[in-house]
């Protein structure tokens, strides 16, 4: 499936499969392929349960791992918009791309689940020791945590954060002409390289209703028997994106070090080159369209250096006033290097990224002679 790009998308009634894929040379109008068939991958309306241990029910955004494994977790919801319905119990599912077959299917327990969980993205981490001791971090947007999940172990546990709450100063949204207010908490992350000194990537994650970044150490969340206080001091504030930078999701392209977020009120997409502070001014807008990428609602980028954004109109869907004679649903790609072309995200030289390191040194004599006035 190396050729395919995978969509998803949270189960509503009459949408019979929510992990499909299309051909990325195929034509515009191709239809959306449900993954890994049709027969797995289908669910109706009045089901019960999943007919296969492979089949999806509502799902957010996926993950492909460099191994070829591609990761979903899975809500089991039927319907997310009304009447909520569990058709099975929420799951972490494995997926091998070379065969297409399912390799592993976790169930995550009731305890590590609130009665207002949302499972809305998961990032995996097989830098550690190969691809049979991969972690999966999977934010909980409803009841503001990340579970963490491993591999070799097979288990997962819940990790709470006051960082992983929403910034009731980011709650009022205006996309598409529909204004709302939401209290959505944690909702994406990404995964910096490994640290040589640790050997612990660092994760960077942002509650949908916030316009601030923040990172914590990996090592952190991998102990399950971490002390709360361990966690709460272990998070960093990175940086303030401006106002109205609220960001459904975000992913890192790895060959120029640059972070990409949708941006809901803005209609568009933002970049911050991680290599400089991260400053309103150092993430810039780079895409915008009011029609083409209202509600942008997912990005990502592949090893190829190519950028992939998905935008649904979601804002109209939820709030009833979505007119389905227009094209609503859209998947759009642009190169990384294209997109970032003369921003403050564009890539930096050896030297540049040097000096962005380099700090003024305080003049203390000065200093201690304003301290004696």
């Amino acid at each position: 499936m190396s050729t395919g790009s995978y969509n998803v998308g949270p189960r509503n009634p009459g949408i019979p499969t929510s992990l499909n894929y299309v051909y990325v040379n195929g034509s515009q109008s191709q239809p959306l392929r449900p993954y890994p068939s049709w027969g797995e991958a289908f669910v109706s309306d009045a089901a019960c349960c999943v007919s296969a241990n492979s089949t999806v029910v509502s799902a957010f955004r996926p993950h492909v791992d460099r191994c070829d494994r591609l990761w979903v977790v899975d809500n089991g919801v039927a319907d997310m918009t009304r009447d909520l319905r569990q058709v099975t119990a929420p799951a972490i599912l494995v997926f091998d791309l070379k065969t297409d077959t399912l390799l592993r299917r976790y169930v995550i327990d009731d305890d590590l689940l609130r009665d207002s969980s949302v499972l809305t993205s998961i990032v995996v981490d097989t830098a550690c020791k190969g691809c049979n001791n991969a972690y999966a971090y999977i934010p909980d947007m409803g009841s503001n945590a990340i579970l963490v999940y491993n591999l070799a172990r097979d288990e997962a546990w819940r990790v709470e954060s006051h960082y992983f709450h929403f910034d009731p100063h980011a709650g009022v949204y205006k996309v598409g002409g529909v204004e709302f207010y939401w209290s959505d908490g944690v909702s994406s992350a990404v995964l910096s390289p490994s640290k040589k000194t640790s050997g612990f990537p660092d994760l960077y994650f942002h509650p949908t209703s916030s316009t601030k970044q923040f990172r914590m150490s990996t090592k952190l969340l991998r102990d399950k028997h971490v002390p709360q206080e361990d966690i709460f001091t272990g998070v960093e504030v990175v940086g303030e994106r401006g106002d109205k930078s609220q960001a459904t999701a975000c992913d890192l392209d790895p060959n120029t070090n640059v972070l990409f977020y949708t941006q809901l009120s803005k209609n568009g997409v933002s970049c911050w080159n991680m290599d400089k502070p991260l400053t309103e001014e150092n993430v810039p807008l780079i895409i915008s369209d009011c029609n083409v990428l209202e509600f942008p609602s997912d990005i990502k980028v592949d090893h190829d250096g190519n950028l992939w954004i998905i935008s649904n109109r979601q804002s109209r869907f939820l709030y009833e006033s979505m007119d389905f004679s227009q094209v609503n649903f859209r998947i759009l790609s642009a190169p990384v290097e294209a997109v970032i072309r003369d921003t403050p995200c564009e890539k930096l030289s050896r030297i540049e990224k040097a000096l962005s390191f380099m700090k003024p040194k305080t003049n203390k004599r000065k200093l201690n002679q304003n301290k004696t006035q």
